[in-house]
């Protein structure tokens, strides 16, 4: 039987689950969305808010990290992660409005600076509250629920959206509404006294012990 889950890994998994599971078809998305919006030259505009979302990325990440690693406890890394994942999810409730490329190159830019805040905050929570000798089990165990559900969100997305033009706007708002709300598993982590992040010493992972 399983037991003594880490509740830290766990709603660091699920708030990865509703942040990234929407997201990735949203993004395989954005071009087929975007085209009847932006005219024939769609695949260009795309390409210019990739650029504009990558670089953005690469500019803001390790001044974020050098932050949080200045800062004592993690309080800072569970609260720039929660506006991270809000500013992730804000610019798809938007998505339905672009009428000009400027519109969607200001959303790729916010969405940005959400990663940017996501990614070194997230990693190092995850990292920090490791448990040592059930490295591997944690990390198997955050890949597999995060396959799962984006699997379950592809198939469910994919198939709304193509109902038609008002399922595919409220397919965006959806996807960027979950991603949002997702910032409350990211809250939840103060409720964990003793994760190892805030110099506690938490529990066994799920399978520390399997009964024979």
């Amino acid at each position: 039987m399983l037991k003594n889950f880490n509740r830290v890994i766990l709603y660091l998994t699920l708030s990865d689950t509703f942040t990234w599971g929407p997201f990735i078809i949203i993004a395989n998305l954005a071009g087929l969305y975007l085209a009847g919006r932006l005219g024939q030259d769609t695949v260009s505009f795309v390409g210019i808010g990739t650029g504009i979302y990558f670089f953005t990325r690469a500019a803001f990440q390790m001044p974020i990290g050098l932050l949080t690693d200045k800062l004592e406890d993690d309080k800072d890394e569970i609260l720039l992660l929660a506006l991270g994942v809000v500013l992730m999810g804000l610019p798809f409730l938007f998505y339905p409005s672009i009428t000009h490329p400027y519109h969607y190159f200001v959303l790729q830019f916010i969405f940005g600076i959400g990663v940017s805040l996501n990614l070194p905050t997230w990693r190092k929570l995850f990292a920090l509250n490791l448990e040592q000798g059930n490295e591997g089990f944690q990390y198997g165990f955050y890949e597999t629920i995060i396959s799962i559900s984006t699997a379950a969100f592809s198939a469910l997305i994919g198939y709304v959206a193509n109902l038609g033009d008002f399922y595919f706007d409220l397919s965006m708002r959806a996807a960027g509404g979950i991603m949002m709300l997702s910032a409350v598993l990211v809250l939840l982590l103060f409720t964990v006294k003793n994760r190892r992040s805030n110099g506690g010493k938490s529990k066994s992972m799920v399978v520390s012990q399997v009964a024979k």
